[in-house]
């Protein structure tokens, strides 16, 4: 079993060495589409490329989540019945191994969910001295988070399967894995980090792009976001999910059933 990951980023210099590094503690290649970052991430990308981690294009195309389907269907040639796909983005780290985990998703599952541990900066956070820019160095100093939400984020291959690049995933992607994966995601990392995420998602709003209705703030303050509510990250490994997020993936039983027919008939891939 290998695990092929498709990474979007776009200004990520200061996160995404630290998250290539440890994707490749379980991914067996990463390709990674740059969205012309302006910050040196395509670069540090290029420095770190290899036969693991393919520089595979920086471009000026406006975002869109179906830009993986691009990818996709450059590499699709190279994966197997038993491999998995993965949408990692460059700010993402996995509690558990993944490739540990995905071993034990039965053959007649194809779909494995993540639950999204979303790190915020607190008022607390951004008081004091001033961020080194390098999330390995301010790391630490980010330890509140919360659950936001579950989405899909592995499905298995299969030879059938059909990816258009104006949708998210490829159709009819499979049944669900039951247990949900958690990891890590760190969106705000410092207050210029912050900044130049809004800028970037305000641009590609401004060039076509429907989605990120949460980033329409125009100053970074406006992400700062209160301890109250927020649970803290001890590093013991016990992280909290909240109960309507640890159900969000499951399917009614009756569509369930009917899914894994289906997938079985090879009427669905």
């Amino acid at each position: 079993m290998k695990i092929r990951s498709i990474c979007l980023v776009k200004n990520e210099a200061d996160v995404i060495e630290e998250c290539l590094r440890t994707a490749l503690e379980w991914s067996d290649r990463i390709f990674v589409y740059d969205g012309a970052s302006t910050d040196g991430t395509w670069e540090k990308v290029q420095a770190l490329a290899s036969n693991r981690i393919v520089a595979w294009r920086s471009d000026t195309a406006v975002f869109r989540e179906g830009l993986r389907a691009l990818v996709f269907e450059d590499f699709r040639h190279e994966a197997n019945a038993d491999d998995w796909w993965c949408q990692l983005n460059g700010d993402e780290f996995y509690v558990e191994n993944p490739k540990q985990f995905l071993a034990r998703v039965p053959k007649y599952e194809h779909v494995v969910w993540g639950v999204n541990l979303q790190f915020y900066l607190t008022p607390e956070d951004v008081d004091g001295s001033a961020f080194a820019g390098s999330f390995d160095a301010d790391r630490d100093r980010i330890r509140y988070y919360k659950a936001a939400c579950a989405e899909p984020r592995f499905f298995r291959h299969r030879s059938r399967l059909v990816w258009d690049d104006r949708d998210a995933w490829p159709r009819h992607l499979g049944v669900v894995h039951p247990k949900l994966l958690p990891f890590r995601h760190y969106p705000y990392r410092s207050p210029q980090q912050i900044q130049m995420r809004l800028d970037v998602r305000r641009d590609n709003r401004a060039r076509g792009f429907e989605g990120w209705d949460h980033a329409k703030e125009l100053d970074w303050r406006e992400k700062i976001v209160p301890r109250d509510g927020l649970h803290l990250d001890t590093g013991s490994g016990k992280l909290v999910i909240e109960p309507e997020i640890a159900v969000q993936h499951l399917e009614s039983p009756r569509r369930r059933l009917l899914k894994r027919f289906l997938h079985a008939l090879h009427v669905w891939p």
